[in-house]
């Protein structure tokens, strides 16, 4: 597969030349639009409600794909149609999101995927949450949403600033990362900016207590928070790194371009052997002996605490998100690049 510039020329040169600075206030305001919604919640028909028993295998026409997994196979359970979606996440088998480009926000009940009213028409990058009525997700010019179990909200971020990745701890510990090194940081009362170091481009960002979280993006960039501040690791690497899990303190993964997989043990950065070229854009972890990457070409590895083995997707979908509660049940939501391809979903990127 060919790959492009994280994004055209033009548009570097203008966040290098016209991003603004920004006086950020102290507290960024939560605003309650009130939108005059065309397809609003309640306004929903059963027209809104894609269920799996309609579903069919045969998926390469479609524009985005879910799948789950078993514990045994990979099986397609939608197909979406004029909608991308790269992003999900969940809390039960029953109360599943996911969300893509154009404020796409759908829901699964555990029946059928729900198209739910996002008022904005940004792209959606990343969700995360900790119950039903309390979810979060982040995206292109400074969108950043919260959901309380009725309706999602948008926040007034003062900033056009790209966000790629969002994690938090808890409701009053939770991160945002994005283009030019953005980091936010939320106490669940505001959002201030914080120093990252770097003014490369951060695409994930995730930790396991509020002194030990990554933050990884372009020219092999991780960084470190302990608590109080961000400092950079040496990685011998200048590959665009796509997303971290942080299973504990001593087990950290990294994946990003050209299948590349890095685990940290809490003394030594490593590679680990991935058995694949192609790129991975998303890692999740359900346990040190229970980690899923997926990526390009309908990649999808799962790591067993030893070794790194492909699994068969069925598919050569983009794979850009993974979710999972348990080994036997977890999803994976991409998009056919066949049909819609976002060239800053790929970097051409050389390495030391």
């Amino acid at each position: 597969m060919k790959t492009f510039a994280v994004f055209p020329l033009c548009v570097f040169l203008f966040y290098q030349c016209f991003s603004p600075t920004f006086a950020y206030s102290e507290e960024w305001s939560l605003e309650d639009h009130s939108w005059e919604s065309k397809w609003g919640l309640e306004e929903q028909t059963p027209n809104y409600e894609w269920g799996l028993e309609g579903q069919t295998p045969k998926h390469d026409k479609s524009d985005s794909i879910i799948l789950h997994y078993d514990g045994k196979t990979w099986s397609c359970v939608y197909n979406g149609y004029s909608v991308w979606l790269n992003c999900v996440y969940g809390f039960d088998r029953n109360d599943i999101f996911v969300a893509g480009e154009g404020g796409a926000i759908l829901h699964y009940d555990g029946r059928s995927w729900i198209k739910q009213e996002s008022n904005v028409t940004h792209r959606l990058n990343r969700i995360w949450g900790t119950n039903h009525n309390n979810v979060y997700v982040s995206g292109d010019y400074g969108t950043i949403l919260h959901y309380d179990g009725k309706k999602w909200k948008k926040y007034n971020m003062m900033t056009n600033n790209w966000f790629s990745s969002t994690w938090g701890l808890n409701e009053n510990c939770i991160f945002v990362v994005g283009a030019l090194g953005k980091i936010l940081h939320y106490d669940g009362k505001k959002w201030v900016e914080q120093n990252s170091g770097t003014t490369n481009w951060l695409y994930g960002v995730r930790g396991n207590s509020t002194d030990n979280v990554y933050a990884v993006g372009d020219y092999g960039t991780v960084l470190h928070y302990n608590g109080k501040e961000w400092k950079k690791a040496e990685i011998n690497t200048n590959k665009r790194l796509m997303s971290v899990c942080v299973v504990d303190s001593k087990n950290i993964f990294v994946v990003g371009a050209d299948g590349l997989i890095l685990y940290y043990d809490g003394v030594n950065w490593t590679r680990q052997r991935s058995g694949t070229k192609n790129w991975l854009r998303k890692i999740w972890s359900i346990d040190i002996n229970t980690v899923f990457a997926a990526g390009d070409n309908g990649t999808i590895l799962f790591y067993d605490g030893k070794k790194w083995n492909k699994q068969k997707s069925d598919t050569n979908y983009l794979l850009l998100g993974l979710w999972g509660s348990r080994e036997d049940n977890v999803y994976a939501v991409g998009i056919n690049s066949n049909v819609h391809y976002d060239h800053r979903h790929d970097v051409s990127s050389g390495e030391k």
